[in-house]
């Protein structure tokens, strides 16, 4: 069906995905089923770790086993690398993957702890610098779940945001399943993507997720989605994006916020 997956672990003994190539092969298989035909690897990135001559490595041979065992499946190069003060500096020296080597780049938060002080300026550096920075699962990143007000921030510095698929099927909590619909009708969901590390959860409902999407955007939504939006990032094209909803005034704001954090 010509899908696109920008984020997903699906490269063998890099993260916490698949550690042995017939994991990898699983994985791949679940993805071509669910309709994907090319995905963006994007195993979790430390200071710099894994580097990218291994991730490269790793991607041909997955790459060749694909081939060889006629899935029809395309990977292309990327990280999700975790948020740090000198993440622009390790771009430079080509240190970290961007995706497909667009310049679209993931940027992970931290899930449980407060976000770091410095990350607004860095997301506006990045942007400065010519990258167009991708906040992946902002559904899961507690810090946002608290304020959401602060997603608002972060994409008036120059960030985008790639909700998780499942989010909108309730599988990662009434939380994140709210604030991610929230998100979508604030139209600060500007990407989509699985997160898989395996089979099951992240593809098992997707087409619920997809349904979830056309019913809360119109039909066809969740199609730019899964094939328009993800074909201009590999293609390092601009985003066609409506708009951003403002922030509810400051006295709607608890009544609308807090509902996000009950679980």
């Amino acid at each position: 069906m010509n899908f696109i997956d920008l984020h997903n672990h699906i490269l063998p003994g890099l993260d916490d995905g698949p550690q042995t190539m017939s994991e990898s092969l699983i994985l791949a298989r679940a993805l071509a089923a669910a309709g994907f035909d090319t995905v963006v690897a994007t195993p979790h990135s430390f200071e710099g770790n894994p580097a990218p001559a291994l991730i490269r490595e790793r991607l041909q041979e997955l790459q060749e086993e694909l081939d060889r065992r006629e899935i029809q499946l395309t990977v292309l190069p990327g990280t999700e690398p975790h948020i740090d003060p000198h993440l622009d500096d390790r771009l430079r020296r080509g240190e970290t993957l961007t995706l497909n080597d667009s310049s679209y780049l993931l940027l992970e938060l931290p899930f449980a702890q407060p976000l770091p002080v410095y990350t607004e300026e860095l997301i506006f550096k990045l942007a400065v610098d010519g990258y167009r920075p991708v906040i992946p699962h902002p559904e899961r990143a507690e810090a946002l779940l608290k304020e959401p007000e602060l997603i608002h921030r972060l994409q008036r510095a120059g960030a985008l945001f790639q909700v998780t698929w499942i989010a909108f099927t309730g599988r990662l909590g009434t939380a994140a399943e709210k604030l991610a619909r929230y998100m979508l009708e604030a139209n600060l969901v500007h990407l989509l993507a699985t997160d898989a590390h395996r089979p099951g959860l992240h593809l098992g409902d997707l087409g619920k997720a997809a349904a979830a999407v056309d019913g809360l955007c119109g039909r066809g939504a969740a199609y730019a989605y899964l094939a328009d939006r993800p074909a201009a990032v590999i293609a390092d094209r601009p985003l066609d994006l409506p708009p951003a909803a403002e922030p509810p005034p400051e006295k709607k704001r608890f009544s609308l916020f807090s509902r996000f954090h009950r679980r």
